[in-house]
């Protein structure tokens, strides 16, 4: 991440009738048409990008990646990826090929995250390669959604992503005990997740929530 956003920042693309234009640090040795525009200004990134994004265009993407994904899991191709995550000695044995399975996996995951970084960029109208875009903390917190969602599973990472993202805003009135409470909340979810003991309590709560249903349709 820290190694791409400094090609990023010293990066220049331009373009006018005489075509693509590059340099490296220094934006000046290009000499640009008046017609002509940027479409990398090192440090100032990219500028002027159309905000095409919506709430709607968000959960569309969302709906069509889960319909992707899921399709690919269930397919022999997906059960050969998860073979081979769960224990590529094993995968290999039984005459898997790890990797052409590995490389497919990574370029789907790539496409992915491009789909939702074009989706990123239209809503910020100007995109540029600093630590509150894409820092540290940013690659953390994705991560944080996956692990806490639970590792492999669709819901999981859906619901740990919707309540990690919204509870910063809904405590944000409480000024100083804001990431005090919220984190509270992500060691309870990861608790919830991952402690053995949770792990065995989780199918009796779950049926305790499902008694009172059967009654009623009784």
């Amino acid at each position: 991440m820290e190694t791409i956003k400094n090609v990023i920042n010293v990066l220049y693309i331009a373009k006018d009738e005489n075509g693509f234009h590059f340099a490296i640090s220094d934006g000046n040795k290009i000499e640009l048409s008046e017609e002509g525009i940027w479409l990398i200004n090192g440090a100032k990134g990219i500028a002027k990008i159309p905000h095409l994004s919506s709430f709607t265009a968000g959960v569309i993407m969302i709906l069509v990646i889960l319909f992707i994904v899921y399709n690919f899991v269930n397919s022999r191709t997906g059960r050969a990826v998860m073979a081979i995550r769960d224990n590529r000695i094993a995968a290999e044995s039984v005459g898997i090929n790890i990797t052409k399975f590995k490389l497919m996996a990574f370029t789907i995951s790539a496409a992915i995250a491009g789909a939702g970084g074009v989706l990123y960029a239209h809503n910020l109208s100007t995109l540029t390669a600093n630590t509150n875009n894409f820092g540290y903390n940013m690659s953390i917190m994705i991560l944080v959604f996956v692990v806490l969602g639970g590792m492999g599973s669709f819901r999981g990472s859906i619901i740990a992503a919707v309540i990690l993202t919204l509870l910063p805003e809904v405590l944000r009135g409480l000024k100083d005990y804001r990431m005090l409470i919220y984190s509270i909340v992500l060691i309870v979810m990861m608790l919830f997740n991952w402690a053995p003991k949770c792990i065995e309590m989780r199918p009796r709560i779950a049926a305790k929530f499902k008694k009172p249903a059967k009654k009623e349709a009784a």
